[in-house]
């Protein structure tokens, strides 16, 4: 009687590394003519000089020499642009000097806005020096007096664009919180903005009309 052996059949007794997907070279370091540089799915990365993708877009180093990342714009069909970032390989002698320059060109705008920051600082701490030193004499405004001047002082009013800038409202309650209600103080922002611009001739027009400042 004849007799076959039964087997089974087996085909998947290969035991071979996953290619994974991912960068496998950073840059600035050494590459070798056929290193694998990046492994990726679809166009994520390009191949620049020095460097080719392989069927399943895998970038390679074509030379020896100095792996380099850096960024390009790309024009669609469309006409659109965008931003893609391109692998290349440099020789050791072409990529040396690159670095500095970039990093140069990169702080030279930096320190200019540094400074042109220090400089607004500067200028807008002097100009609250001088307007806190140079606080105006309200009492050039009619219905003002030296005891209102004195409070509008105290709740931080100093000058005529102070005063000018305040809402009729705010003097109404700070005239209130110290028995002064009374004054009406509905024409003096019109007054201390004549007076803030030095219109003091139409300023006197306009007080020769009023009555206490009303």
């Amino acid at each position: 009687m004849a007799h076959k052996k039964a087997a089974g059949s087996a085909k998947n007794l290969r035991d071979s590394n996953a290619n994974y997907h991912g960068l496998k070279l950073n840059g600035g370091q050494a590459a070798r003519a056929g290193n694998i540089i990046i492994r990726q799915q679809w166009w994520k990365y390009k191949a620049g000089a020095g460097a080719y993708t392989s069927k399943d877009f895998t970038i390679h180093a074509r030379i020896d020499g100095i792996v380099s990342f850096r960024k390009k714009a790309f024009v669609r069909f469309d006409g659109r642009k965008y931003e893609r970032t391109v692998v290349e390989v440099l020789p050791a002698g072409d990529i040396a000097a690159t670095p500095k320059p970039k990093a140069e060109k990169k702080a030279a705008p930096k320190a200019a806005k540094k400074e042109a920051k220090t400089a607004s600082k500067d200028a807008k701490t002097t100009k609250t020096a001088a307007k806190d030193t140079g606080a105006d004499d309200l009492t050039k405004i009619e219905g003002i007096g030296p005891k209102i001047a004195s409070v509008f002082a105290d709740n931080g009013i100093k000058s005529f664009e102070d005063l000018s800038a305040s809402k009729v409202a705010n003097l109404r309650t700070i005239l209130a919180d110290n028995g002064l209600s009374q004054h009406d103080p509905k024409t003096w922002k019109k007054q201390a903005t004549l007076a803030k611009n030095d219109k003091w001739d139409e300023l006197k027009t306009l007080q020769d009309e009023l009555d206490g400042g009303k």
